[in-house]
């Protein structure tokens, strides 16, 4: 944490806005948390804005304030004005309806949105500031079909930052200009994110949000199709319609009275638990129908170890099939049980991608770097002093 008289002395004072925060796990909550942290290190003022909510749209009718990791967070009261339904199709990507917080938004010079969620950014909209969206998914379909959603994502900030190249291209689609559209991907922290220890063959793992577009039932539908007994562990929140994460739970309560496989759901963990299972991991396993560009790759590439995806969003950016991992096709519980054989069989292959996807992410995706280079994004506005 900066000192006092450090943060005096910064000019530049960026507040990061997402929907949500921690107690909440996810993507997102992790690069908005990451991010903040290194630049605070580097010099540049940073605090976060979010919802008040203890799971995803469950919001409290109270705000507080908090410090987290040395980052001050408001939590900003607000109303989830359709409790029964999160389809874009009627919330029109305006989730919940918040609490007053616009004259926080005044004391920054750079605010700074996140995830595809319109509701912070539509009633920021008369506050005068730079503003920035960083989109960590999007679905184009949509943006295309509702031309009000469409309408306020267009007009709403600044400058966007894409995370992959998809959303850049799915950007200018949408009518975006491509001068303000900046490709900045996701980061990790190779020093905590590291290899350790040996890791246990037949240890396959799942990190993610339990969402059908993450894939998870495809991977558990994969698992007949193995030659070999494997343990599978998965770790990550319930998503907030329950339907899904219920369904998975009776899934591997089956499987594990059937006694070929044994699978364990631990729920969502804090970073330093989630480190010691990538550490341990033969294989990370992400079979995902939609992504931005999924920091979970990252991860686990970063403590050497392989990974199974789908070319979904930037992945392909990542993982290089067949040189730091496997890419197949998604929905295909049979390619995705060949691949996990396949690397479970090949001890030697395994090491070797491991290896490979650490030097790439030590080279292109440190968190070191992309928070400089956000950085050097933040100086480039108009009229933003440079010296902090």
């Amino acid at each position: 944490m900066l000192s006092t008289t450090c943060r005096e002395e910064v000019s530049l004072k960026v507040l990061m806005v997402t929907p949500g925060f921690h107690p909440i796990k996810g993507g997102t909550e992790t690069v908005v948390r990451n991010l903040s942290v290194e630049l605070n290190k580097i010099g540049v003022h940073t605090d976060v804005m979010t919802f008040n909510m203890d799971r995803k749209w469950n919001p409290k009718w109270r705000g507080k304030i908090e410090n987290i990791e040395g980052i001050t967070v408001f939590k900003i009261p607000a109303l989830n004005w359709l409790p029964t339904e999160h389809s874009s199709k009627i919330t029109l990507e305006i989730n919940l309806l918040p609490g007053r917080f616009r004259n926080i938004l005044r004391k920054y010079e750079i605010i700074h949105f996140h995830e595809d969620d319109l509701s912070f950014p539509l009633f920021s909209f008369f506050v005068r500031k730079h503003k920035i969206f960083q989109l960590h998914g999007l679905d184009v379909n949509y943006y295309k079909r509702y031309h009000l959603s469409r309408f306020i994502l267009k007009n709403v900030a600044d400058l966007y930052i894409s995370i992959s190249r998809r959303i850049e291209k799915d950007l200018m689609e949408l009518g975006i200009p491509r001068g303000k559209i900046t490709y900045l991907p996701n980061g990790v922290d190779t020093k905590l994110f590291s290899p350790k220890g040996e890791k246990e063959d037949n240890l396959l793992l799942f990190v993610g949000r339990l969402t059908s577009t993450k894939g998870l039932h495809v991977l558990l539908e994969s698992l007949p199709y193995l030659r070999k007994s494997v343990h599978l562990v998965i770790v990550g929140p319930a998503d907030w319609s329950l339907t899904y994460n219920q369904g998975i739970l009776k899934w591997i309560e089956k499987e594990n009275k059937e006694g070929r496989h044994k699978i364990q759901y631990l729920g969502a963990l804090d970073h330093s638990d989630i480190i010691k299972w990538y550490q341990k991991a033969a294989i990370v396993i992400l079979p995902s129908f939609l992504e931005g560009f999924p920091v979970v790759i990252l991860e686990a590439l970063s403590c050497e170890t392989p990974v199974i995806a789908t070319p979904a969003g930037g992945i392909p950016e990542v993982v290089q099939n067949y040189k730091n991992g496997v890419l197949v096709p998604p929905n295909d519980p049979l390619k995705l049980g060949e691949a996990i054989q396949y690397l479970i069989e090949n001890k030697d292959v395994r090491i070797k991608m491991g290896r490979e996807g650490r030097e790439g992410v030590i080279r292109e995706f440190s968190l070191e770097i992309i928070a400089k280079r956000l950085q050097s994004v933040y100086q480039s506005l108009p009229n933003i002093n440079r010296n902090g």
